[in-house]
């Protein structure tokens, strides 16, 4: 095993080892022992004795309205306090193992390159990014109901934010903070914190448009980058963004995504750096292969959506755009079993955001009504093929709730729970029109499950469960029981 892949180690024993005086691997976020017996695995974080030496200002976000000056060093110093746990290398580690494999943010030769020795060296968008980094790994706690007394998980979030809030009024703007926010975003999409993840989005794609617009505000004079890496840079980022933005404006209704205006344009500036999946000597599994199916997918999904929300009571829903589009998901979708070969295929993003489009063409496709430029059997195939792709993504997600397969969640991307929440939702509606019960409640149950389990990790799957339940007749819930 890599460096880049290897299990960061705590300096203390977690809490409920240390309870209990067991033997603990320290293993971050979770030692060996509570991932075996599914409990809760915290680590105390240390604190800065008064003997010691001087410290920062408090981590805490009230430090942004203490009196005097403020500067980007106060800022730094703070954001240092809350990384000291850690190490550079630790941050690293963490992003090689529990983001990179499903959403590749940044370089990790880059990173690595721009990674000091200590917090002290480093400068300020390199510390905001690292601060990003841990709050996206970070495992939730098994609860984050009470507001008034919020957990470390949602301090740190609420810090993080406070701080990326703290460079824009500061003038502050760089690659490395535009990745941090694609990160905050990532996070907030990922434990379901609506409408938050809708607004950063948009916050987020002005603080891309700013490079370009007030370039003397980058952070980072000493990393300043030649043409061709600013450029590759800056395609690359772009890509990020809208993926993560075409998704967002899925889960948020009929809305239009934030950049499609823009689609033709970005994809004609994107397609020469993130298309090199037509070179056939080219290794699929790299950070840029990845990058360019996530890509490609949501533009099909993105594509779908258009189609699907764009009728009105002068243009009726064009079929034969849909049916052209779904053609060119199943070309992508077979492209991607083939690549993906004997491994997991909820790893796979790209095949997620092409089964999530699919399943809304689908169900929007077996309720069109009939018109005379399409065929009658039109609803008939898509109904069919609705209940195969249901089937396809209850039997993926049964290995994994059954024990035939653990899940490494380090590897599952958030985006896969609102696949499985979708399919759960189109099954809850069949259930209620009165279809083969027993096939779909056993459905049903497996996808609950799924979302369950995950919810230990995506705290975003305990939405979707509430969710579900407020369109499920008790009936219905005792049944799955």
């Amino acid at each position: 095993m890599s460096t880049e892949r290897r299990a960061l180690i705590a300096k203390k024993a977690c809490t409920r080892c240390s309870t209990q005086k067991k033997r603990c691997d320290k293993a971050i976020p979770d030692c060996g022992l509570c991932t075996r017996l599914r409990q809760t695995c915290k680590y105390e974080l240390p604190r800065v004795s008064s003997s010691g030496p001087t410290p920062s200002p408090s981590p805490r976000p009230v430090i942004f309205l203490s009196s005097g000056a403020f500067t980007p060093s106060h800022l730094k110093n703070a954001i240092i306090q809350k990384l000291r746990p850690f190490t550079p290398e630790d941050t690293l580690s963490a992003y090689c193992r529990a983001i990179e494999p499903w959403f590749p943010v940044v370089s990790i030769p880059r990173l690595r390159s721009r990674l000091p020795l200590t917090w002290d060296e480093a400068p300020l968008d390199v510390v905001l990014l690292c601060l990003s980094i841990m709050l996206l790994t970070t495992t939730p706690p098994s609860s984050l109901e009470d507001d008034n007394d919020p957990s470390e998980f949602k301090s740190l979030y609420l810090y993080t934010k406070s701080s990326i809030a703290s460079t824009e009024g500061l003038g502050i703007n760089s690659f490395l903070i535009v990745q941090s926010r694609i990160l905050v975003t990532l996070f907030e999409v990922a434990h379901g914190f609506y409408p938050a993840a809708y607004i950063s989005i948009g916050a987020t794609v002005r603080a891309a448009d700013a490079l370009e617009i007030h370039p003397g505000a980058d952070a980072s004079p000493s990393h300043s980058l030649d043409d061709g890496a600013k450029r590759e840079e800056t395609v690359l980022t772009w890509c990020r963004i809208l993926i993560l933005d075409r998704y967002i404006a899925i889960e948020s209704g009929p809305h239009p995504s934030l950049t499609r205006s823009r689609s033709q344009i970005f994809h004609d500036v994107l397609k020469p750096t993130i298309c090199p999946t037509h070179l056939h000597d080219q290794d699929r599994t790299s950070p840029i292969c990845r990058l360019a199916r996530l890509f490609e997918a949501s533009s099909l999904l993105d594509k779908i959506h258009t189609t699907l929300n764009s009728p009105t009571a002068e243009h009726a829903l064009n079929v034969e755009e849909l049916i052209l589009t779904v053609q060119t998901l199943i070309n992508l979708q077979t492209i991607l079993n083939e690549e993906i070969g004997d491994g997991i295929h909820l790893y796979a993003g790209g095949l997620g955001l092409c089964n999530i489009a699919l399943l809304l063409a689908f169900e929007n496709g077996s309720k069109v009504p009939i018109f005379p430029s399409i065929t009658e059997n039109c609803n008939s195939i898509a109904t069919t093929s609705l209940i195969s792709v249901l089937s396809t993504i209850t039997s993926t997600v049964e290995l994994l709730t059954v024990g035939t397969q653990s899940i490494d969640f380090n590897l599952l991307p958030p985006f896969v729970t609102f696949l499985v929440y979708k399919a759960a939702a189109i099954i809850t509606e069949r259930l209620l029109m009165g279809s083969d019960s027993n096939e779909e409640l056993k459905k049903l149950r497996i996808l609950r499950n799924f979302l369950r389990i995950v919810g230990e990790r995506w705290v975003g799957s305990e939405r979707y469960l509430k969710l579900l339940n407020e369109d499920t007749t008790p009936r219905i819930l005792k049944a799955i029981e």
